[in-house]
């Protein structure tokens, strides 16, 4: 039978190799298009990816207290995903970083008949 132990290493493995290629991702993004929002969604990223493995080294190799390991976990949670969130949320700055809302359009195209 398979310990419970050894499957929250797996899961806690899958979120580090996932959420590693998300903020790889994005921070290649913000290398080639330099929109400041894509280097604060790979920052809120990698926060929460090594709050991942954080948690992980503590439980393991610190302390085996898990309320010590999750408290700081979720402390790297918190502040990750608010950089996420303000990276989704953050109004343009004046570099015009930020694409700016795209216009609902009142009346849907028409196609244009061949000639």
């Amino acid at each position: 039978m398979i310990d419970a132990l050894w499957v929250l290493r797996g899961i806690e493995g899958l979120v580090l190799v996932v959420g590693a290629l998300i903020a790889v991702s994005s921070l290649r993004a913000y290398r080639r298009t330099g929109a400041t929002p894509l280097a604060l969604l790979g920052a809120g990223f990698v926060l929460v990816t090594v709050a991942a493995a954080l948690a992980g080294v503590l439980f393991e190799l610190v302390t085996h207290d898990l309320l010590t390991a999750w408290t700081v976990s979720t402390a790297f949670d918190a502040v990750g995903f608010a950089l996420i969130l303000y990276s989704i949320l953050r109004p343009s700055d004046p570099a015009g970083n930020a694409a700016p809302p795209v216009p609902a359009s009142p009346v849907p195209p028409t196609e244009t008949p061949p000639p």
